[in-house]
C-alpha cells in the first residue's frame, strides 16, 4: 500500500512539474478537435459526434484567465417511434449542427490544471432528423406543418449554454472536458427541451508574451 501512495505522489508530483503553467500577461491560441457525446433533454437515446475550433486565452492573474474561441459543434439526439408498415420500433437522429462561442472564465488550482465556467452563446447552422432511408430538413419540415396548422414552428436559430470543466496543460498540449447545459428551447412550440453536451477536446496551445 505505501509503494502505491508513493507511485502516486511521484507521478502527481513529475506531472505537477512538467504542466505548462501560463502567467500574468501572457496569452494563447488553442486550436482544438473533440468528441461530443451530446443528447436533448427529452431524447430517447444520446449520440457521439465532433466539435473543432479554436480558443483563445488571456491570463489576467497568475492563476486567472479570461478566454473566447469559435467552436463548430454537432448535437442532437435519438428518438424510438412505431413503424406501422414494419410493425417494429425504429429511431431517427435529430442532426443539429451550432457555431458556439464558448467565453471562458478560467481558475488555475495547480500548474497546468484549471476550472472552467462560462457562458456560450450557438448560432444554429442546420437542422436535420436523419431516418435509416431518407434525410428530413427540420426547419423546411416545420415551415410545412406552420402553413397546415395555422401555428409558427421553427428551430430556434439561437442556443444559449453554460459550459463547465476541467482542462489539464503537459507542455502545450491541453486536454479538456467540459459540459454545456442548455438554457433556451430548442423547438418553439411544445413541451421544452433543451441541449446537453459532454465535450471531450484536445488542442495545441501557441503561448505568446515573456
Amino acid at each position: 500500500m505505501r509503494k502505491i501512495v508513493m507511485f502516486v505522489v511521484l507521478l502527481v508530483s513529475s506531472l505537477t512539474a512538467a504542466a505548462q503553467q501560463m502567467e500574468e500577461g501572457m496569452f494563447a491560441v488553442q486550436p482544438k478537435v473533440g468528441l461530443n457525446f451530446a443528447t436533448l433533454s427529452d431524447a430517447d437515446k444520446g449520440i457521439a459526434d465532433l466539435h473543432f475550433g479554436v480558443e483563445a486565452e488571456y491570463m489576467a492573474t497568475d492563476h486567472f484567465s479570461l478566454g473566447i474561441g469559435a467552436l463548430v459543434s454537432n448535437q442532437g439526439g435519438k428518438y424510438d417511434y412505431f413503424d406501422a408498415q414494419t410493425n417494429e420500433k425504429q429511431s431517427y437522429k435529430v442532426d443539429l449542427d451550432y457555431v458556439q462561442i464558448p467565453i471562458l472564465a478560467s481558475v488555475y488550482l495547480l500548474p497546468g490544471l484549471a476550472i472552467k465556467v462560462g457562458v456560450q452563446p450557438g448560432f444554429k447552422m442546420r437542422a436535420k432528423a436523419k431516418f435509416d432511408d431518407h434525410t428530413v430538413d427540420l426547419d423546411k419540415m416545420y415551415t410545412i406543418e406552420s402553413t397546415l396548422f395555422g401555428e409558427e414552428v421553427k428551430v430556434s436559430k439561437f442556443d444559449l449554454s453554460i459550459p463547465v470543466g476541467l482542462s489539464y496543460q503537459y507542455s502545450n498540449i491541453c486536454v479538456d472536458a467540459r459540459y454545456n447545459f442548455g438554457l433556451l428551447k430548442v423547438v418553439n412550440v411544445g413541451e421544452a427541451f433543451y441541449n446537453r453536451c459532454f465535450m471531450l477536446s484536445v488542442g495545441y496551445k501557441f503561448v505568446f508574451g515573456d
